[in-house]
């Protein structure tokens, strides 16, 4: 999301907000299964705190999520939503402003060096255990050699804080990073997939893992007749879509779908995809603005809404996309698919963290509490039907199938469809909470989580180069 996406057309937070049409009707469902942990927080003081959380929106994708949580923590929650550019300059710049930070996974390497988000306790982190091996190890399955860790930011690389000097900080460690006293770090040699040096698991987390997903391309599905896992990268570039191509206008995340492209069609190679160097930066750029030149785009789209328009209007048959905006082109009779390119998909994790400036006790347990409650159950189900998954979502189907679960209107048919890859039981509610979101025997995009998360070219990144990269992707979109 950028500041463009907050002040015009749909954004992230406002497009999950139309799954909120079922909301009411959950809000009062039974508590998570955690809740007893909630339960015992609620003294007198616990009531009064107000937590303030910098949030991208996505772990708020309506009001039936927060009615829940100050439910069952007893506290209130005060959300301020903004794009990703203005909550980096907000935790930069003003860490007194808020206490919880909701934010993606590569800012941290902007905002944890400066000191401004505090290093969080994994022995307080009740799930922990439960979180997929991705995120600690950088591979759904530590031992796979068939899975890719994927290029620049995967979360393994910088989930970790240290203060001890004894682990190696991030492959893309920025100068802040190296000369900060708590460093981000990597725990993995990635070429044994097995701890380095024989440490044990660093004591500190820069946030614990909250949601993520693979991001590709939406594609008209009636003109690319292609099975979704048979959709290169490469088909951005191809020249018999001229005119019809969209590619998201963010440097972080466009850039590195343009590298794919042009990796796809063996236009160049990089060392290091999600964290390119000046000279990879500028021939890449030099490539793209060839085909601009050209006419293949027809836009650079910013807002989900321009996203969404452009399909549903047939301007284009192919662009960079993310899973709700196809769910609800879907919803609406749109012929799109969710490409998942057999290069692989480009992914994008979120992390949960506590401003530097939460110092009081109470205050402090609450943010704790709160942690403990997103890995809880009620949220990832919610978030399921935006197509995305959460963090522990190997449990998250024991809570689906309890009697809170239940109660809450979820059931084991949706976790089977949106995680297990098996055709819909049965017309499923989806992304606007309507039963029909998704039809009976449709089968999601890519199949199941395990194919899906195997696969990564890349992960957004936070790149060492990044002035240079947006001076040059500026000088891209005016060729």
């Amino acid at each position: 999301m950028s500041k463009n996406e907050k002040r015009s057309g749909l954004s992230r937070r406002q497009l999950l907000k139309r799954g909120a049409v079922g909301g009411a009707a959950i809000a009062g469902a039974g508590s998570l299964s955690g809740s007893a942990l909630a339960a015992g927080s609620r003294s007198g003081k616990q009531e009064a705190i107000t937590l303030r959380v910098l949030s991208l929106g996505v772990e708020w994708p309506n009001p039936a999520v927060q009615k829940q949580a100050e439910k069952d923590l007893g506290v209130k929650f005060e959300i301020t939503a903004v794009g990703s550019v203005e909550q980096t300059q907000k935790a930069v710049t003003a860490p007194e402003s808020f206490d919880i930070f909701g934010g993606y996974h590569q800012q941290t390497m902007q905002i944890f060096p400066t000191g401004n988000l505090q290093p969080i306790e994994i022995s307080k982190i009740k799930a922990w255990k439960d979180i997929y091996p991705i995120f600690k190890q950088g591979k759904l399955n530590p031992a796979s050699t068939a899975c890719s860790y994927g290029a620049g930011d995967a979360p393994f690389r910088v989930l970790y804080v240290d203060s001890t000097g004894k682990y190696k900080p991030s492959v893309a460690s920025t100068a802040a990073n190296l000369k900060a006293k708590n460093k981000i770090v990597g725990w993995i040699d990635e070429k044994t997939g097995k701890p380095a040096g024989g440490l044990p698991e660093p004591k500190y987390t820069v946030g614990p893992p909250a949601h993520f997903n693979m991001d590709s391309m939406g594609y008209n599905s009636e003109v690319i007749q292609l099975a979704a896992d048979k959709v290169s990268w490469g088909q951005l570039l191809n020249p018999k879509w001229k005119g019809r191509v969209s590619i998201l206008n963010d440097p972080t995340i466009g850039m590195i779908d343009a590298g794919n492209a042009a990796a796809a069609l063996g236009l160049m190679k990089f060392k290091d995809i999600g964290n390119m160097s000046k000279a990879e930066i500028d021939t890449l750029m030099k490539i793209m603005s060839k085909y601009k030149k050209q006419g293949q785009f027809r836009a650079f789209w910013s807002t989900f809404n321009e996203s969404v328009n452009l399909m549903a209007s047939k301007e284009v048959v192919i662009e960079s996309m993310w899973s709700p905006a196809v769910a609800l082109l879907t919803t609406q009779g749109v012929p799109v698919k969710f490409a998942a390119p057999p290069e692989g998909f480009r992914g994008w994790a979120s992390a949960t963290g506590i401003s530097s400036k939460v110092t009081d006790p109470a205050k402090l347990q609450a943010c704790y509490d709160y942690i403990n409650w997103t890995h809880g159950g009620f949220l990832g189900a919610q978030i399921m039907r935006q197509g995305y998954y959460v963090g522990n979502g190997a449990k998250l189907n024991d809570w689906i199938a309890s009697p809170a679960g239940k109660a809450a209107g979820f059931s084991s048919a949706e976790y089977d469809y949106w995680y297990n890859g098996k055709p819909a039981a049965t017309d499923l509610p989806g992304i606007t909470g309507q039963v029909g979101d998704v039809k009976k025997g449709s089968v999601r995009d890519g199949g199941s989580f395990t194919k899906r998360a195997c696969r990564y070219t890349a992960w957004n990144s936070f790149m060492v180069e990044n002035e240079f990269q947006t001076t040059r992707w500026n000088d891209f979109l005016s060729a």
